[in-house]
């Protein structure tokens, strides 16, 4: 008789156990150390740690997709250590082999890699040519299963569009975005509906196309609920250099807020010589918003914003743990939930904004830093 004490002391013996999970693909660009597909997938193959408790997933990983495979690559050997299959296809993968889809739910982890970079500096990611293949082997199988997409949609906006529109079309359980949203807000900080903005401002760090993004969305997951709920972006800049200093001082973004985000820091700043870049977004309501990357201020991302009628600014840090990464625990858990319950836990419509004022920021960057009028991003939700 096997005891509860051999059962958790014993790995071999837990994988011998029934296991009644739901079975779930995952499509991956590449899989190697710190990279996207390792701490999302380290979580999903044997457990996660949240908020001081152990937590074993509650999905089964049966198969994998991987798109390259570099001098340290993971997957070869976390494959076999958990006796996952990769197959060469991603229709092979979903339908495990066999001729119609076998797994529950679908995990994209479309992040890094070896790819290159369009003129507007957008990775040229493979998550759309994911999307296709997925939801081509939806149709033809007859059956939709959930679908998380990790980070934003597509490197190209009518690609982003294509996507949203496909999801609304077959009605996918579909789950994406940033793990800012989902992560620690030091300290806590949650807008009621309904609150009246004037103003607000996200602070990132390091690639301004990688890192600029989450930005972007942890301020999306604000900013939405204000009173009259999301109406879109109506005109987009992008800015670098001593310019975006200038433009503070114009007033043209608002140094109490950055000065209000910055006192939230918590990973000490790694001086670099770096120069400023932002993104001003303004809203077809009115709002104003800035996304400031700041390599040298911080290494943190935070968030402020004014609310009328109130003198002191909102702030936070939207805390990440740099090097064991466990804000990811998150995501996991979300793509858990989506799987079990079918229930996406975020509006799709966010991640979709929230891509196009990047594409559009930095299609304005390659304009010469000039003012672009978005009526392409008139999403509401």
């Amino acid at each position: 008789m096997v005891t509860r004490r051999q059962l958790l002391l014993s790995p071999a013996l837990l994988r011998a156990q029934p296991d009644s999970r739901p079975h779930v693909a995952c499509v991956l660009n590449a899989y190697f150390p710190n990279s996207h597909a390792d701490v999302f997938m380290s979580r999903l193959l044997e457990c996660y740690r949240l908020n001081g408790r152990s937590n074993r997933p509650r999905v089964k990983v049966v198969s994998l997709y991987v798109d390259q495979f570099p001098f340290n690559d993971m997957a070869r050997e976390q494959a076999e250590e958990y006796g996952i299959r990769i197959y060469p296809t991603i229709a092979e993968a979903l339908r495990a082999g066999g001729r119609r889809i076998a797994v529950d739910g679908v995990a994209v982890i479309g992040e890094h890699g070896n790819y290159p970079r369009t003129p507007r500096g957008n990775f040229m990611y493979p998550r759309y040519r994911h999307f296709q293949q997925i939801t081509r082997v939806m149709e033809e199988d007859g059956r939709v299963v959930p679908l998380f997409n990790d980070k934003y949609l597509a490197y190209e906006w009518a690609d982003a569009q294509a996507m949203a529109n496909r999801v609304r079309e077959l009605k996918i359980p579909f789950m994406a975005g940033s793990t800012l949203p989902l992560t620690w807000r030091r300290p806590p900080l949650e807008f009621p509906r309904g609150i009246v903005l004037d103003e607000a401002l996200a602070v990132s760090f390091s690639d301004l196309e990688e890192h600029a993004y989450h930005g972007i969305e942890l301020l999306q997951a604000m900013v939405e609920r204000r009173r009259g709920g999301e109406t879109g972006v109506a005109r987009i800049r992008c800015v670098e250099g001593d310019e975006v200093w200038q433009l503070g001082k114009a007033g043209e973004w608002s140094q109490d807020l950055l000065d209000a985000a910055l006192s939230r820091r918590i990973n000490p700043p790694q001086k670099t010589k770096d120069k400023p870049q932002l993104i001003q977004a303004v809203y077809r309501d009115g709002l104003k918003a800035s996304i400031l990357n700041l390599n040298g201020l911080t290494r943190d991302y935070l968030f402020a914003a004014r609310e009328r009628g109130r003198r002191k600014p909102h702030s936070s840090c939207f805390y990440i743990q740099l090097y064991n990464h466990n804000h990811w625990s998150f995501m996991v858990r979300n793509f858990e939930d989506l799987v079990l319950t079918r229930k996406p836990p975020n509006p799709m419509e966010r991640t979709l904004l929230a891509n196009g004022i990047l594409l559009f920021g930095l299609e304005s960057r390659l304009q010469g830093q000039k003012w672009l009028d978005t009526p392409q991003l008139s999403v509401r939700y």
